[in-house]
């Protein structure tokens, strides 16, 4: 009988101690997240890419990464300088291969402040 009392304490002990675990390792998470995001924050990346167009307020382009698979980076921000010299809201200059750089930024996402959100901005391009 003294058995069945002892079962509800261990059960609570064993939740509390589980819970306090997690919480522990999502603050560490946390961390690890910030620390990536200053450590690319604003540093000027150059890659050479095809530019596959202009939608939704974005501008696409379609690069080869690190493992040399095809992949897309799409940018919200232009340089002024950019946008004087390329109209690439038009369809003229899709398929074209322009060297590009750019800086990545980590900022708060605007619907949830603890969640970061990476936003490309395009610095110079250059037709190849």
């Amino acid at each position: 009988m003294k058995t069945l009392q002892l079962i509800p304490l261990f059960l609570i002990a064993f939740l509390c101690s589980n819970f306090t675990a997690v919480a522990q390792e999502e603050e560490e998470d946390d961390e690890e997240i910030i620390e990536e995001g200053i450590e690319q924050d604003g540093v000027p990346t150059t890659v050479t890419a095809v530019y596959l167009g202009f939608a939704n307020d974005v501008y696409t382009f379609s690069f080869k990464n690190e493992d040399g698979d095809e992949d897309e980076i799409t940018f919200e921000k232009i340089s002024e300088d950019i946008k004087k010299s390329y109209d690439l809201t038009t369809k003229d200059l899709v398929g074209k291969t322009f060297i590009l750089t750019f800086s990545q930024k980590n900022v708060p996402d605007p619907d949830d402040e603890d969640i970061l959100t990476s936003v490309n901005t395009l610095i110079s391009l250059k037709k190849v």
